[in-house]
């Protein structure tokens, strides 16, 4: 299965780029095609179409807030059709609300037609690998 993983996080933490390297690995040991976006930078040209899997990866503006970042919706409305594909919403946990902003993720990636079949709240680099062998 080709699986995408669109992650909102900043790279430069050795702990988020660790955590999205074992994601891929895992979902590659069960015999999946990953690739990995981040959806910080410029995204013009990437299209979801050829992926029948979509994991968004995203954590909360800041520590205390329950809030999102508004560019996952950007994202997802600008990289062509994606209703009816089968998704992941994951969450880096957070010291408050991480339930929350799981919710959040899961209704944003649900208003623009993705259809979620699993999501989970991140807590480290060993439960990212974990987390990945159920991707797909």
């Amino acid at each position: 299965m080709r699986i995408v993983i669109i992650h909102f996080l900043n790279t430069e933490k050795e702990i988020n780029a660790e955590i999205i390297k074992h994601l891929q690995s895992a979902a590659i040991e069960n015999g999946h095609q990953v690739d990995v976006v981040n959806g910080n930078e410029d995204v013009s040209n990437f299209r979801i179409i050829p992926y029948e899997y979509v994991t968004i990866l995203a954590s909360s503006t800041g520590p205390f807030s329950k809030q999102i970042t508004p560019r996952i919706s950007e994202v997802l409305a600008t990289c062509g059709n994606s209703s009816g594909k089968k998704g992941a919403a994951l969450i880096l946990k957070n010291l408050m609300f991480s339930q929350k902003i799981c919710y959040s993720l899961m209704r944003t990636m649900e208003k623009e037609g993705l259809i979620l079949d699993y999501s989970d709240i991140i807590e480290s680099v060993e439960h990212a690998d974990s987390v990945g062998k159920k991707l797909g």
